[in-house]
C-alpha cells in the first residue's frame, strides 16, 4: 500500500474520533444543563377532607298527574268553555254537550215516578180497607193477598223509577264535561259541532298538573350496586337523599326543590338502568313534561377523602391513571393511582397516595429527565381565584347578592 493512502485513512479515522468525542461531550453537557436547570411546576398538597358525593345523572320530567278529558255521554258539542293553555280548577266546566235529549229523559222519568207513587198510594189505601174487612169475611183471603202483592210490586216500581231518574240526572250532569283535576290544559282536540261518544278513543283535551312533577332519573345498575355496596361496607355514609338539584342542558340550576321517592325494583332490560323517581315542587312551571334534564343526587358523603385536581391526573399508554409525586429530594416520581368520583373539578383518589404528599398539577411537560430538580409553587384553583374576585366585588358593592359554590381545599397554606 502506498504511504499516502495510509496517511489519508489514518487522518480520516482520527478526524471521526475527534468529532464523535465532541458530539458526546456536547450531549453530556446538554444533559447536565437540563438536569441542573430546575423545572418550574405547580403542586398541590393532598389533605383528607369530608365531602358530599353528588351524582350527576340524566333524567326526564313527567307530569304529577295527567287527565285525558273524555265524554261520559254522547252528543254534539255546543260550547267550549275554556281557553287553550290556561290553568283550570278541578270541577271547572270545559265542554257543553247538547243536553235536550237528557232533559227529556229526566222529565219522562219524573212522570213515571209520579205515576208509580200514585199507584202505591191507591194500593196502600185499598190494602188498609181490606185488612179491616178481612175479620168479618167481607172479602176473601185470596183477594187480600193479591192486593198486598200488588202493593209491594208498586213499591218496587217506585224504587226502579227513582233509580232510572237518578241515572237520567247523571247523564244530564255529564252533558257538562268538567275538569277532574287542577292543572294546565293543553290544546283543543275537538271543536263545537263535533259528535262525541263515551266510547271514543281520542280525548277532547288533556290536563297536566304541573305545580308538582316527577323526574325519573336513570342510573346504570353497576353504578347503583357500587353505591349500595359502599353504603353497606361503611366507606360511604348515607345522607338519605335529602338534597336534589335539577339542572338544564347548560348546567344551570332550576329554582325548584325535590326529594327522592323511591328506586325502582326492576332493571330496564333494554338499557340496563334503574329508575329513581324524584318528586319536585314546580310552582313556576319551569319543568315541563317530556323535558330532558340532569339531576344532582346528594345521597352519600365520604369522610377523609383524598382529592387531587383533575388536571393533575395523567394516563399511560394502557389507560392507567397516574400522578407525578414530588419526592423529598425535590424530584418527580410517577405513581399509578385508582380514581374515584369526579367532585367539583377534583378526582377522589381511592388508592396510590396518602395525605401530605405533593402532586404536580401543572408543568409536567417541563420535566425532561427522571432526576431533574424541581422549582415548585403552590397551585391555585381557578375556583378560589373566582371566589376572591367575587369577594372583592361584594366589598365594593355590598348591596349585590352573589352565590359562590364552595370548592375543595386547595391545599394553600
Amino acid at each position: 500500500m502506498p504511504k499516502h493512502y495510509f496517511y489519508t485513512i489514518l487522518f480520516a479515522i482520527l478526524s471521526s474520533s475527534i468529532l464523535t468525542g465532541c458530539n458526546k461531550s456536547e450531549n453530556t453537557e446538554t444533559e447536565q444543563a437540563q438536569q441542573s436547570t430546575p423545572a418550574k411546576v405547580s403542586i398541590y398538597s393532598v389533605q383528607q377532607q369530608d365531602i358530599n358525593l353528588i351524582e350527576n345523572l340524566p333524567a326526564r320530567v313527567q307530569a304529577y298527574r295527567i287527565s285525558e278529558i273524555r265524554p261520559q255521554v254522547g252528543g254534539i258539542i255546543e260550547k267550549v268553555l275554556f281557553t287553550q293553555g290556561s290553568e283550570v280548577k278541578a270541577g271547572q266546566p270545559l265542554f257543553k254537550i247538547n243536553s235536550e235529549i237528557f232533559q227529556a229523559d229526566v222529565n219522562s222519568s219524573r212522570a213515571l215516578l209520579a205515576k208509580a207513587e200514585a199507584e202505591v198510594t191507591r194500593l196502600k189505601t185499598q190494602l188498609e180497607r181490606y185488612r179491616q174487612l178481612l175479620p168479618s169475611n167481607a172479602i176473601s183471603k185470596q183477594e187480600f193477598n193479591n192486593t198486598e202483592a200488588a202493593y209491594k210490586q208498586a213499591l218496587a216500581e217506585v224504587s226502579q223509577t227513582q233509580a232510572a231518574l237518578a241515572r237520567q240526572n247523571l247523564n244530564l250532569q255529564y252533558a257538562t264535561v268538567r275538569a277532574p283535576i287542577s292543572g294546565q290544559i293543553g290544546k283543543l282536540l275537538v271543536t263545537e259541532g263535533a259528535l262525541v261518544s263515551a266510547s271514543d278513543t281520542n280525548p277532547m283535551a288533556v290536563v297536566h298538573q304541573l305545580d308538582k312533577v316527577y323526574v325519573d332519573v336513570k342510573q346504570s345498575v353497576s353504578e347503583y350496586e357500587q353505591l349500595q355496596d359502599s353504603l353497606n361496607d361503611g366507606s360511604l355514609l348515607n345522607r338519605g337523599g335529602s338534597d336534589v338539584s335539577i339542572l338544564n342542558s347548560q348546567g344551570k340550576l332550576y329554582p325548584v326543590t325535590g326529594k327522592i321517592l323511591f328506586s325502582d325494583t326492576s332493571v330496564d332490560p333494554n338499557t340496563g338502568d334503574v329508575t329513581i323517581r324524584v318528586e319536585v315542587n314546580n310552582p313556576q312551571r319551569k319543568l315541563l313534561p317530556g323535558m330532558y334534564v340532569r339531576v344532582g343526587l346528594n345521597r352519600a358523603s365520604q369522610p377523609n377523602a383524598l382529592l387531587v385536581p383533575e388536571q393533575a391526573v395523567q394516563r399511560d399508554i394502557s389507560g392507567q391513571a397516574q400522578l407525578m409525586i414530588v419526592k423529598q429530594n425535590q424530584t418527580a416520581e410517577t405513581r399509578p393511582v385508582s380514581l374515584g368520583q369526579l367532585y367539583n373539578g377534583f378526582y377522589v383518589i381511592t388508592s396510590g397516595i396518602k395525605a401530605g404528599e405533593k402532586v404536580i398539577v401543572e408543568g409536567h411537560d417541563r420535566i425532561q429527565q427522571p432526576e431533574q430538580s424541581l422549582k415548585t409553587t403552590v397551585w391555585k384553583s381557578p375556583q378560589s381565584t373566582e371566589t376572591k374576585t367575587v369577594s372583592q366585588t361584594e366589598n365594593k358593592d355590598s348591596h349585590k347578592d352573589t352565590a359562590v359554590q364552595s370548592s375543595p381545599d386547595t391545599g394553600e397554606k
